[in-house]
């Protein structure tokens, strides 16, 4: 059984809360009605009737009757119409009466009597008096040397009529308005579900083939309105992620078309026909240079591929600047060597980093590589050290032809060369800089390079101290 959607859950849990509401408040509204009608009407009423007869009585001891108004003598009194009084002795004698009761007479059991006889005024409810139940009130009173007790009682017919339509009335209320609510929140939850269904409408047709389009917005800033937003915000990241794949295996493929391409074309060439030792060799020594190209080009993707991989960065840990400045210069130490290029680093003692030591290391190397690589033959690499309030700011400084005002903002993308890389020819495939960026930020620091007026450029790695 397929489970309700959202909307009907939603409709249902107001539906049943607001019926538990109604359903509450009916009964409290009832319980008031019967408080007010039978506390409060009913028996203030017999109770203030039975306090004038027995204050008549005490007024006139010698004649022991209900003060009834004869005939004739003056205007009906309502409250004694609708009421039957007795007096009664406290062993249950009938006294006197009103003409109300006709021959009738109203109860006195035993449990009654006891109760007058030790002072206290009784209210009782008769269900077998006649037809209908009557309210009753005895109330004793000390008329001369004898003790007695007025009685009076009341039909609750009438009061029971207005409890039953009070329920009617309460009942007929709640269903009206838990209907009336119940259709609204079925409009006002359609309605406010309304651009979620766009939402999902719209999201339903976005795929790889077409993330340039957005969830249509409704125009709010609420709680959709937000979320639209954020959705959209994420389609937008995911873009630029896919165009980011898109572009790496764009220019990955064709970075190793074309060693691939030269070393082909080479074999071929050497194979139409037979050549000497001397040509075979450097034909090899060239295929050598090119397989070494798709190594070197294969080893830096696996690297990005790795760092794109780790959902986590390495742990970090607290490290010596010089410990990271020493190795990374070891890496690039045989190179620089070679071109007769001095690497000069100074640093304060003592100075310690928060970051993971061999990813720092390998960003440090390519930044260092990158300067010696651009650096003239018998030229100077300078690496100053500064300590800052938050973080160490590493300084690499080359005396290489620099970076053109053009070329910072792609500078460390991917497979990006600059004008300076491909003017002078330098090996590599434009993939340092971008690993460098990449194991720098996921340490909590950040990479810049500045532009000199002349010679050199200046690459500022900044990590944060521990």
């Amino acid at each position: 059984m397929r489970p309700p959607s959202f909307k009907t859950r939603l409709w249902l849990g107001q539906v049943v809360v607001l019926a538990v509401m109604l359903a509450l408040a009916a009964f409290g509204a009832d319980w008031a009605l019967r408080r007010v009608v039978l506390g409060e009407i009913i028996d203030d009423a017999i109770l203030t009737l039975a306090s004038t007869e027995a204050a008549a009585l005490q007024g006139d001891p010698a004649h022991l009757r209900v003060h009834e108004i004869t005939a004739g003598a003056g205007p009906p009194s309502f409250a004694r119409l609708d009421k039957f009084v007795q007096i009664t002795d406290l062993d249950g004698r009938v006294v006197a009466r009103s003409g109300t009761l006709g021959t009738a007479r109203l109860p006195t059991p035993p449990t009654l009597l006891a109760r007058l006889r030790d002072g206290e005024t009784m209210f009782w409810t008769v269900t077998d008096f006649g037809e209908e139940p009557v309210r009753m009130v005895s109330l004793p009173v000390v008329v001369g040397q004898s003790r007695y007790a007025v009685q009076v009682a009341m039909s609750l017919d009438d009061a029971h009529a207005v409890l039953r339509a009070g329920r009617w009335l309460f009942l007929t209320m709640s269903v009206v308005i838990l209907a009336g609510i119940g259709l609204t929140s079925v409009l006002l939850a359609r309605k406010a579900l309304r651009p979620i269904d766009r939402m999902v409408t719209r999201a339903r047709h976005i795929g790889e083939a077409n993330l340039g389009e957005r969830l249509p917005h409704p125009g709010t800033r609420d709680e959709i309105g937000r979320l639209v937003e954020t959705l959209n915000e994420m389609l937008g990241r995911l873009e630029r992620s896919f165009e980011i794949q898109r572009r790496f295996t764009a220019d990955a493929s064709h970075e190793l078309r074309s060693p691939l391409s030269r070393l082909r074309a080479e074999l071929e060439v050497t194979l139409r026909r037979p050549r000497g030792v001397p040509e075979y060799e450097e034909t090899l020594r060239s295929c050598l240079d090119e397989v070494q190209r798709v190594q070197s080009l294969t080893e830096e993707l696996l690297e990005l591929a790795r760092i794109d991989a780790r959902q986590e960065p390495e742990s970090a840990q607290p490290v010596s600047v010089g410990e990271i400045l020493g190795a990374a210069a070891s890496a690039v130490t045989p190179e620089a060597e070679r071109r007769g290029i001095i690497v000069v680093v100074e640093h304060p003692p003592g100075l310690l980093v928060n970051a993971a030591p061999v990813a720092a290391k390998v960003a440090l190397a390519n930044i260092f590589d990158n300067a010696v690589k651009f650096s003239p033959p018998g030229g100077e690499v300078r690496v100053t050290v500064t300590a800052g309030r938050e973080d160490a700011v590493i300084a690499v400084s080359d005396a290489g032809p620099g970076v053109s005002p053009e070329d910072v903002p792609r500078l460390f993308q991917r497979f990006y060369r600059g004008k300076a890389s491909r003017a002078t020819d330098a090996p590599g495939v434009g993939l340092g800089l971008a690993i460098a960026r990449a194991l720098v930020e996921r340490q909590g620091g950040r990479i810049s390079v500045e532009v000199a007026g002349g010679k050199g450029a200046t690459f500022t790695i900044h990590l944060p101290l521990a």
